[in-house]
């Protein structure tokens, strides 16, 4: 089996949806209080400040709803917004905790002239400060048809973790492939965001039973891959991916394939 040389990019797919974590435990509220309690010093150089008009405000440990609630803010209280990561906002409450706060949860707050929060949509900082993301991606030529989906995790401002799980299909066959690689983004503060990868993984074809050389082939496999990211507007990006494989089947035999695919992924 072999890919044909070169595959030409095709289309589009949808974007994968990553699922939230499992809610935290609700903590404990306090009974709100009488009146508003003192607001942080101007000093502090927040993004914002603003009033808690809810009956409380629950803080997380970290910014996802998988880190547990360990404060409630209470009502009338005062909280600096610190930073904001995506769709979670750390705050510092007048009593002194420090916690992460949800998008939703925030609505129930108001500025100091007591108009309601408001909270833009994820902006084109958001994907340059992006921690995640989660993506499809499609490549055929009129005899195959290559599909990838990846995960990704940006540990620093230019290296990050790819996984890739892609399949080619043939009339004739059925490959698998996964790949671990490293990516290098030497502009990641641009919209648009050239990357270079190189990583292993593992092959898998398995030709139709109804050949008469049907043997099922496995081998270890290295990637090097060229691409770049593009964002389009809020969580979307477009990425495009062009891969050469080198497949170890054995000792004395190894061979080389291309791959290319276009599609798109949202960040966090």
């Amino acid at each position: 089996m072999s890919f044909p040389r070169p595959l030409l990019v095709a289309g589009l797919a949808g974007l994968a949806v990553w699922p939230l974590c499992a809610h935290a435990q609700e903590a404990a509220v306090a009974p709100a209080a009488p009146q508003a309690l003192a607001a942080p010093p101007a000093n502090a150089a927040p993004l914002a400040r603003v009033r808690v008009v809810r009956p409380y405000l629950d803080m997380h440990s970290g910014p996802g709803r998988g880190f547990p609630i360990f404060y409630a803010a209470e009502k009338n209280e005062w909280v600096v917004i610190e930073l904001r990561h995506t769709d979670w906002f750390k705050v510092r409450t007048a009593r002194g905790p420090v916690g992460w706060v949800s998008r939703e949860q925030m609505a129930g707050t108001v500025t100091e002239d007591g108009v309601p929060f408001e909270l833009a949509d994820p902006t084109l900082q958001d994907f340059l400060n992006r921690r995640f993301d989660v993506g499809i991606g499609y490549g055929a030529t009129p005899k195959t048809a290559f599909t990838r989906l990846w995960a990704g995790w940006r540990f620093s401002d230019t290296l990050s973790l790819d996984l890739n799980l892609a399949t080619v299909q043939t009339k004739t066959s059925s490959t698998g492939l996964w790949t671990a690689s490293l990516l290098a983004e030497p502009w990641s503060d641009k919209r648009l965001s050239p990357f270079v990868g190189i990583g292993v993984g593992r092959f898998n074809y398995e030709p139709n039973k109804s050949l008469v050389n049907n043997e099922q082939v496995d081998g270890n496999l290295g990637v090097f891959t060229l691409g770049a990211r593009y964002h389009l507007s809020g969580r979307v990006a477009l990425r495009v991916d062009y891969s050469r494989y080198a497949v170890f089947v054995s000792d004395f035999d190894s061979r080389s394939y291309q791959a290319g695919s276009i599609g798109l992924s949202i960040h966090f």
